[in-house]
């Protein structure tokens, strides 16, 4: 048994010895990959290192819609709206396109779906939305309701073929009922340009 004993803390110690050198060779110093990088640490809500800051306002119609009126005084309502409209950013005129899913019940609930931010020169910047809606107090069907939602890059073409990731914020209005014109702002750090 003392054989194997020995051998035993003899791979012990070859394995510790192993990861001692691993780390060492790749620069780690022990800390997680998040705080080694530039010696500071980053979050997911924080802008990347190095991200380029995209700011635009939206006017948004629905260019197409299937929302469906459910359950007591249809007050439950859940479907998909195509929102879009133009813009600009920087001086340069871009389209926004906005595939909204949304389940609201009397005008407040979870919303998610896709934002695409397409420019005259063909570059586009791809956004995944996460958000909530909220109807004001005292509103009539699903009228004068405010959005919040989290962007997150998916990627990009032309100038933003370099997104490598970043998040932003919409916020948003919209004063007519369900379908109607969304009004508001989107801003997203863009890393990797």
């Amino acid at each position: 048994m003392s054989g194997r004993g020995s051998q035993r803390r003899l791979v012990v110690v070859l394995a510790a010895a192993s990861l001692l050198v691993s780390g060492a060779c790749s620069g780690g110093t022990g800390e997680d990959s998040a705080s080694a990088v530039g010696g500071t640490a980053t979050s997911s809500t924080a802008a990347p290192a190095g991200g380029r800051t995209v700011s635009w306002d939206v006017a948004l119609t629905s260019a197409q819609r299937i929302i469906r009126q459910v359950g007591p005084a249809s007050t439950l309502n859940y479907g998909w709206n195509e929102l879009v409209g133009p813009t600009t950013v920087d001086g340069a005129p871009a389209q926004v396109q906005m595939l909204g899913n949304v389940d609201y019940e009397n005008g407040t609930g979870p919303f998610f779906g896709f934002v695409t931010l397409e420019f005259a020169t063909g570059d586009v910047l791809a956004l995944r939305m996460d958000g909530q809606a909220t109807q004001s107090p005292g509103a009539q069907g699903s009228a004068d309701s405010s959005f919040r939602a989290e962007l997150t890059v998916i990627g990009g073409s032309g100038a933003y073929v370099g997104a490598t990731g970043g998040r932003g914020t919409f916020t948003g209005s919209r004063s007519a009922e369900l379908g109607g014109q969304v009004t508001g702002s989107m801003t997203v750090t863009v890393a990797g340009l």
